[in-house]
This record gives C-alpha cells, structure tokens and sequence, in this order.
C-alpha cells in the first residue's frame, strides 16, 4: 500500500490536466487562443487573491475538509462501532448529499454493503425496504437543514419501521444522523431520542460536502480508505497555490471552460469517463457545475442568467450513443474526458480468427488497452472536427486519485464563479420548487404556495392535454 507522505509516491499518483485538445492552435477558431488566456490573466490573479482571502477568512470551508482530523477521527470511530454492528448501511438523503457517496462507492471497492436511497419512488424504496434484514442494517440520514421534505418523509417512514420491528429500546441503534451541528429539525431529533450523529460542517454546502462526515462515514463503513482520499485531495490542493493560470489545475481549466463559453459559445459541458467506476463522479460534476454556475445575477445584482449545462457520458458505450452530435452537430460542447492508464486489471483478448481482417486484430490485446485507444482515437477525432477536448489521466483509480478528482473540480467550479461574478455557494433557483411543495404537502406557512399551484392546475387548457 502506498505511503503518500512520501513526495515520490504521490507525485506517481498524481492526476494530470491536457489541455492540448482546447486551444486554438490545434482546433482553429473553436479553440481558445494563448492570447485570450493571457487577457484573462490579471482578472484571474485578482480572483484568484480574492479567494485565498475568502478561505482565510473561513468563508469557503470546503477547501480546507482535507486537515480536518478531529472530525476525521470522530467520523471513522463511529464508522467502526456501525461496521461491527451492520452488514447494510443505507444512506438516506437526495442531491448533494448522496451524489458524492454514490460516486465513492461505485469507484471503490467496498467490504459491506452501502446503498444509497436518493429518490421516494415508492416502488424503489419499497422494494429496497422489502430487501432489508434490519436487525443488520444501519441508516444513515443526511440532511443539513433537517427540511429537506424527501429525506424527511424517508427518516419517518424507517423509523417508525423499525420502531415497530426492533422496539423503542433497539431502533436509535440502527440510525446515524448526519445534519448541522447546531440548528434544525435532524439536531433537535437528535437530542430529544439520542441517535448517534455527525456534523455537517458550517459553511458546507452539499455538493462540496463529498470531503467532509457526510461522504467519509458511508465510505468509511464500506471500509473504503478515507485517509487516502483526503491525502488525494490536500495533494491536488498543494499543486493549486500558485495564482498564475498555467500553474493551477483547476483555476486554468476553469478559465478555460469560461472563455469557451463566453468567448465562443460552447455553453455545453461533457464529462466523459472511460472508466465505467467513474460514470457516477460525471453525475456528481453534473450537479457541482450547474447549481455552481447556474445563476440569475451576479454578486452585485445585475442580470446575468450564466451557466454550463453540464451532462455526463462514458466511454466507450457512449461513443455509440453521443458522438455523431460530438463530433459533426453544433460546436458548442466541450469534452472532458478521464481516463485510467493502468485500469487494475486486464483481460487478454483472445488470438483467433486471424484470417478475418475486422476480427483477427484484436488478439493479443486486452480489454483496458482497447478502452484506452478508443479513448485516444476519439480525443483526436474530436480534435480533427475542431472540437474543444480536455483529457485528465489518472495513474490508477484508487482512493488517492479520486480525492484529487473532487478537488480539482470542487475548486474549478469555485474559480469559475468568480470569473462570471456569481455566487458559488447558494442555488436560489431550487427554493422556489421546495417552497411548493411545503404548500402542497399542508406545511404551515405556505398556504399562498399551495393557493398557486392549485390556480396554475385549474388554468391549464384542456385543448392542450392530448
């Protein structure tokens, strides 16, 4: 097992950005010119203060998680005591909070069982309720508000489930809460029925929450090496301290996604893993950028209605699916792609038919060296058609590799707020859905909401419903 207090061994892990396949002088006028970067420079060094001076001021948490060790400590002793008591653990919680675990545990392996409940379909949670041994099953609810309405009517329905199976002595052995430490509906629960808990971190929203209790505890019962990941993640943030564009990972790739936008009108963001282990970090991105970048006004005020659309892919399946558009539809897309140079295993592709030209090529192959060319070959089909492409190689794909995934792009999608002048931190445009729904479920005070939805039914033209 790796020793990353080591420099030589977590420069050997390191993650590397290739933006060859986004600039000008390999795709022409789709790419973004050495010049326009340059132009850009001294607005990113003045963001790039400005944020330093923000976490200073502990004003962005999230970028210090990675030395938090006395939550670190709390959060594997607790994962421990459910580790020995569970062969389940099913995290309950939506957006944010679940999208970083989802990844975890489909990237890593894991020695028990976690699965994540992130929807109230009640054919899907039925079926997974029915599935449950819950004399060996822990929960784990996440919400740092404590109203998130999903993950509050699932806390209610397992807990009276196992209050009625496990008895009111038994039941709060089965549950963890992950909420904030001070205020809200989970803290208050917590304090009057005695669950065990973990503290959702001030100042940490969901989606850069992945580094803090409310991923390290589910990946932490999965027995994944949560020291690692963190050790990820503080290399990446090491390698991005200097202010100057060409020397900071994440600030130049997101400098670069924003010129791609507001310079050449590529308002379309794909991140496509060639790794199937990844296809969940890509939903994870999907809702890091867009509920990051996607805002109505800037900071002071002013109209701005910015923002990438994000949309995850993976490779190579999806090269049957999305690149006929990717690579002759409309340029405005940029391609992100991920790829793994050792996949850790391989499977030899066997010698045979070698009298048939479109067979007989593959033997003596393997399968991972296969995806690795598919990936290359598409990268420079990309390029040829003028494409912008963005590759990130990762060593392996292990616990080190994918903190430093969540970082770069954690830090990338802060960085490139600043350059649209937006909030990274909020998501206004979420509130008013939430608040609908409060006045159509009866929640006192948002009678005027339910008044609204029930006038917007009643108008709807019955000509137009087919």
């Amino acid at each position: 097992m790796p020793d990353y207090r080591r420099r030589a061994a977590r420069e050997a892990m390191s993650v590397r950005l290739d933006v060859n396949g986004m600039m000008a002088e390999a795709i022409g006028q789709a790419g973004v010119a050495v010049d326009e970067v340059e132009t850009l420079a001294a607005r990113s060094t003045e963001a790039a203060h400005a944020l330093q001076a923000k976490r200073a001021a502990g004003e962005l948490p999230f970028y210090d998680l990675p030395y938090q060790k006395d939550a670190l400590a709390a959060t594997k002793a607790l994962a421990a005591e459910v580790r020995a008591e569970c062969d389940t653990l099913v995290v309950l919680g939506i957006g944010g909070s679940t999208l970083g675990i989802k990844t975890l545990i489909g990237a890593l392996e894991t020695t028990r069982r976690i699965v994540v409940a992130d929807n109230i379909d009640p054919w899907t949670f039925g079926a997974l309720l029915d599935s449950l041994d819950l004399n060996r099953t822990a929960f784990n609810v996440i919400s740092k508000s404590g109203d998130t309405a999903e993950t509050m009517a699932q806390f209610l329905i397992v807990r009276d489930l196992l209050l009625r199976q496990l008895g009111a002595v038994e039941y709060t052995k089965h549950m963890v809460i992950t909420t904030d430490a001070d205020a809200g509906a989970l803290r208050q629960i917590v304090h009057d029925e005695g669950f065990r808990a973990l503290d959702v971190p001030a100042g940490v929203g969901g989606r850069f929450s992945v580094l803090s209790a409310v991923g390290l505890f589910p990946a932490a019962v999965g027995g994944i090496r949560v020291d690692d990941l963190l050790a990820g993640a503080a290399w990446m943030d090491s390698r991005c301290q200097d202010v100057k564009l060409w020397q900071h990972p994440a600030h130049l790739l997101a400098a670069l996604l924003h010129l791609a936008a507001t310079h050449h009108q590529q308002n379309i963001v794909v991140l496509m893993p060639y790794v199937d282990r990844l296809h969940g970090l890509a939903a994870w991105f999907a809702q890091l950028w867009a509920e990051t970048l996607g805002k109505a006004e800037t900071i002071d005020g002013a109209p701005a209605h910015v923002g990438q659309t994000p949309l995850a892919a993976v490779g190579a399946t999806d090269q049957h699916a999305l690149l006929q558009l990717l690579v002759e539809g409309p340029v405005d897309k940029v391609v992100i792609m991920l790829r793994a140079e050792d996949h850790g295993r391989e499977i030899p592709i066997p010698a045979a038919y070698a009298d048939l030209d479109s067979l007989g090529y593959l033997g003596g192959s393997g399968l991972g060296q296969l995806l690795n060319r598919e990936q290359r070959a598409t990268e420079l089909a990309l390029v040829r058609q003028q494409r912008p492409v963005v590759t990130i190689s990762l060593p392996q794909l292990n616990p080190f590799t994918l903190g430093q995934l969540f970082y770069l792009f954690e830090a990338a999608a802060v960085f490139a707020a600043a350059l649209y002048r937006v909030n990274p931190l909020d998501q206004p445009g979420v509130q008013a859905s939430k608040q609908l729904t409060f006045g159509q479920m009866g929640r006192s005070g948002f009678e005027d909401e339910r008044a609204t939805v029930e006038a917007w039914v009643a108008h709807k033209r019955s000509e137009y419903i087919l």
